[in-house]
């Protein structure tokens, strides 16, 4: 892949935030007004209204129950629009009923968003769903990138979001995901450091497989720097060693990481609870003190 142009970035100018008005919606907020403010683009707040079991009404309370829903729904969007209104952020409520991923799922679609913000639970019981299940299937199945902000950053503050760190986990070189080019656009956009980390499994490697290693994704990390920029002054190169979510986790905490951009396959959430390991993405959104933005 040659050097970015300035024309090639990208840029999301459909930006749709999955709420559920949680406290973990709340901490994902600060993070979709800085993207929309930051690229110039519209901000969509959307909610499915789902009433099911343990709630789900009988058939005559049934469509009271919905008018109530909807009457606090259209409430707790209103807050949220004045909200992204008094930022200067072009905003739309979205506000569908029944299955929840189904209706989130049309609603990207119709609107072509091209980036999904949304807040996880944390939630424990159901194994693999540790995400809650929502956020699990937004992560999963969106066709666009998702920028998920966990349980572990759920006390973040309303204040503008800042990056100045970000962390692009390489997984093969050449890489040929999407991923680095919106960790690279991220990067000019807030001005941040640019980290390229590579992990190898083995604990102690010899100074002979480091500089194997490191050349190559050098001249392929530099290859992806845009051309005229300076952000080769703000980008590094480093190593991690063990198991790749925990050596991606701990690189970031200790080098106060802001933001984590990396690739992820789309896998249905049933059958990724069936598997017998999670996926590197998964561990790492779940377990991150960061947001994590993944992009397939």
């Amino acid at each position: 892949m040659e050097a970015q142009d300035v024309e090639s970035r990208v840029a999301p100018k459909r930006i749709l935030l999955a709420t559920d008005f949680s406290p973990a919606s709340e901490a994902a907020l600060p993070h979709a007004f800085s993207l929309a403010v930051h690229y110039g683009a519209n901000l969509y707040f959307a909610h499915i209204i789902c009433l099911k079991f343990p709630d789900f009404p009988p058939p005559e309370e049934r469509e009271t129950k919905l008018q109530q829903a909807r009457e606090s729904t259209e409430q707790e969007m209103e807050v949220l629009l004045e909200a992204a209104r008094q930022k200067g952020i072009p905003c739309q409520s979205l506000i569908g009923e029944g299955a929840i991923w189904s209706g989130l799922s049309d609603m990207i679609l119709k609107n072509g968003v091209d980036l999904v913000v949304v807040g996880t639970h944390g939630r424990r019981g159901l194994k693999k769903l540790l995400l809650g299940s929502v956020a699990e299937e937004v992560f999963r199945m969106a066709p666009c990138p998702v920028l998920t902000v966990g349980p572990k950053i759920s006390e973040t503050s309303s204040v503008d979001v800042q990056l100045g760190h970000i962390l692009y986990p390489v997984e093969f070189v050449p890489d040929t995901s999407h991923a680095a080019a919106f960790a690279i656009s991220l990067a000019e956009e807030y001005r941040a450091r640019l980290t390229f980390l590579k992990i190898l499994e083995e604990t102690v490697a010899s100074s002979e497989l480091k500089a194997q290693i490191q050349e190559p994704v050098k001249h392929w990390m530099y290859d992806h720097v845009p051309s005229g920029s300076d952000l080769g002054e703000r980008t590094s190169f480093e190593l991690g060693f063990g198991r790749a979510p925990e050596a991606i986790i701990t690189f970031a905490r200790d080098h106060r990481v802001d933001l984590i951009v990396m690739g992820v396959r789309q896998l249905d959430p049933i059958l990724a609870g069936r598997l017998s390991e999670t996926d590197t993405a998964y561990d790492v959104v779940r377990t991150a003190s960061c947001p994590v933005l993944t992009v397939r």
